[in-house]
């Protein structure tokens, strides 16, 4: 049992006609070896057994709290839980997934070691929810980044996943002051994690395995749909705060894979929705203008044969790409 427990923190549960999977998520968290929590579920206009479940697991702990409200979306219901929440640290848990039950206690100690204001875990699919994983902890890595450092990590193939996600962590809750997700909007992480670094001072990373992530091919972003375009706008966000900023090596960064985002999107639209020419010349536009509009950010020699192909010649382009995923075999 971990010696300080001084700190509430406020766990924060969005849910949403998931009632196979929320009971094990439930229990790992009541179940937790940090205890001091605020645990907020937010039922987020539920048609299934959800709204029953939470009802009786708020029966069954006190430090647990119900919140019923017309459907929002994740990003409302993780807002409510913002506003509701009486913890100076707040963490997110999708509804779908389980937690180690030492998730709380080891960020928390990492939290409270560094002065952190963001300590980010380690996490691991799972296929079932009653899959069974390691109960001991493997932690061979524990390291600081300032918030401008940690937003390299976004385009860092072994850690961007891990950074980028709003899940997997503690924050203080002044970090959200001024900060909500944004409504309507999926890839909802994505507009939210860079302003989260941005205001944060100091985050924490360990590699410890301490979040289960449940791989649903029924999932918001299991499937191709146009909704995925979102994707775009957060990363145009992201150029925006850079620029304003100064960060040009940063926005270099964010830029490329803006590019990379825009060309992933124009095939994927052409694969699923061949119908929808109108969206596949906003996406060629939208690819040309900026890329052309914008030379003189630096770019690798690599990433401007790459970019430059696909302006002049999409077809040419997966032809060469398909090639090059052979080579790289």
């Amino acid at each position: 049992m971990p010696q300080n427990q001084n700190e509430l923190i406020s766990v924060i549960v969005a849910i949403y006609n998931v009632e196979p999977y929320l009971p094990a998520c439930l229990d790992s968290i009541r179940n937790q070896t940090y205890q001091n929590l605020d645990i907020i579920l937010v039922d987020d206009g539920s048609t299934d057994g959800c709204p029953g479940i939470c009802d009786a697991y708020g029966e069954m702990d006190d430090r647990i709290r119900v919140i019923h409200q017309a459907n929002r979306g994740l990003s409302g219901a993780r807002n409510t839980g913002i506003e509701h929440a009486r913890g100076d640290i707040i963490t997110f848990v999708d509804a779908d997934d389980r937690l180690h039950l030492r998730f709380c206690e080891i960020l928390y100690r990492h939290m409270e070691e560094t002065g952190a204001d963001v300590a980010v875990g380690n996490y691991d699919f799972i296929h079932r929810i009653d899959e069974e994983k390691p109960e001991q902890i493997w932690e061979t890595d524990v390291f600081t980044k300032t918030g401008y450092e940690a937003q390299f990590l976004f385009y860092n193939g072994a850690t961007c996943i891990r950074n980028g996600v709003a899940w997997l962590k503690l924050y203080r809750k002044r970090c959200f002051d001024e900060i909500r997700f944004p409504e309507g909007k999926i890839h909802e992480d994505t507009f939210v994690m860079p302003l989260i670094y941005d205001v944060a001072e100091k985050v924490v990373y360990t590699d410890a395995v301490i979040y289960y992530y449940l791989v649903r091919p029924d999932s918001i972003t299991g499937r191709y749909h146009l909704k995925r375009l979102d994707q775009l706008e957060a990363q145009e966000q992201i150029l925006g705060l850079y620029q304003k900023r100064g960060y040009q090596q940063l926005y270099a960064k964010a830029y490329e894979s803006y590019l990379h985002n825009i060309r992933n999107h124009y095939f994927d639209v052409k694969r699923y929705f061949p119908q929808e020419k109108k969206v596949l010349r906003e996406l060629n536009e939208k690819f040309r203008k900026r890329y052309k509009g914008e030379r003189d950010v630096l770019l690798s020699r690599a990433a401007r044969l790459e970019f430059d192909l696909f302006c002049l010649n999409k077809k040419l382009y997966q032809i060469v790409w398909k090639l090059w995923l052979k080579i790289k075999k």
